[in-house]
């Protein structure tokens, strides 16, 4: 019998092997081993800690004289063709899906939504650094539960608004020695509210599309959007870059950027999309602990730290008391 959870990505062979260790015998109670690691929840995890990079790996592009601009244009080109591959072997035994003219129209404001998000997004990092940069991006979770509470006419539930409180600790005033921008700042906001619309609209998109074939055209859309937008203000010997900073770019592209946009989609696609917001908060903690690791000119203050604690143990504790179904 074919499993509930196979929608776009297949299924892997039953485990007929040895017990499984302790710790799979106690995540997979009522919870078997493969629907633990096909659940919604578990690829939004997934894909939050590969994107929780997305900075780190910028900032090491940057560091070798690499504009906004040229790593955006670098990023698409690499990664648009890999979204095809994938979208191609994935649904190498499925029927191809045709477009409506809604449809590529709605796929094309998803493309131009993603633009804006990335544009304002890479130059938030290049203004404020990694850390606080994640911080004002992955405020987007907190939009899409609003817009999900408000569509259902639903207050979030405690353990949520513990989790902003939080997100607001790691906010406050006392890290990256300082260097904060209004127009930095500005940019974060602007990639939090426009990667939230994004994903609201995909998600409504990938039901008759599906999450891999909804990535293939709404990036190829983002991809049109920039070489129009950025390219033609480009001097041509910008472009070329050294073999440090294409090898870090495609790390980026591969790592931080095509597999979890297939593992974030396929996840919201299967979880409820609140609980799936929630944690895709964990992406910030993530990124500020391997900034501080990295980067000497990020750090942070006590109250960040408490945020960071605050945001780990709700985000558990969400998990925990989560209901079947």
């Amino acid at each position: 019998m074919q499993s509930r959870f196979s929608l776009d990505f297949p299924a892997p062979p039953a485990d007929h092997g040895p017990a499984p260790p302790f710790f799979f015998r106690f995540v997979s109670f009522p919870m078997t081993r493969r629907a633990f690691w096909q659940s919604g929840l578990v690829l939004v995890a997934l894909a939050t800690f590969a994107m929780a990079f997305k900075g780190i790996f910028a900032r090491l592009v940057y560091q070798y004289g690499v504009s906004v601009d040229v790593l955006l244009i670098w990023r698409f080109v690499l990664a648009v063709p890999l979204f095809w591959v994938g979208a191609l072997w994935l649904n190498r035994h499925r029927p191809k899906a045709r477009l409506s003219g809604r449809q590529w129209l709605l796929c094309g404001v998803s493309g131009l939504l993603f633009f804006f998000s990335t544009w304002c997004d890479f130059n938030a990092i290049h203004e404020l650094g990694a850390s606080l940069s994640r911080m004002l991006l992955y405020l987007f979770p907190a939009l899409v539960m609003l817009l999900d509470a408000a569509r259902t006419r639903r207050l979030p539930s405690p353990l949520h608004a513990l989790v902003f409180a939080g997100i607001a600790l790691l906010l406050l005033p006392g890290w990256h020695d300082g260097r904060v921008t209004v127009h930095g700042v500005l940019y974060g906001l602007g990639a939090a509210a426009c990667y939230a619309s994004f994903l609201t609209l995909g998600q409504g998109l990938m039901k008759p599309l599906g999450s891999v074939r909804f990535n293939q055209v709404s990036n190829s859309f983002t991809l049109v959007f920039m070489a129009v937008g950025l390219l033609p203000g480009i001097p041509a010997g910008d472009l070329v870059l050294s073999a440090p900073a294409l090898g870090w770019m495609a790390v980026l592209v591969v790592l931080s950027t095509v597999l979890p946009f297939f593992l974030l989609f396929e996840g919201f696609h299967r979880a409820n999309a609140s609980e799936a917001a929630v944690v895709a908060m964990f992406g910030p903690v993530v990124t500020v602990g391997a900034a501080l690791a990295l980067f000497p000119d990020e750090h942070l203050g006590p109250l960040q730290w408490l945020g960071m604690v605050v945001v780990l143990a709700s985000i558990g504790a969400l998990k925990l008391v989560k209901a079947p179904g």
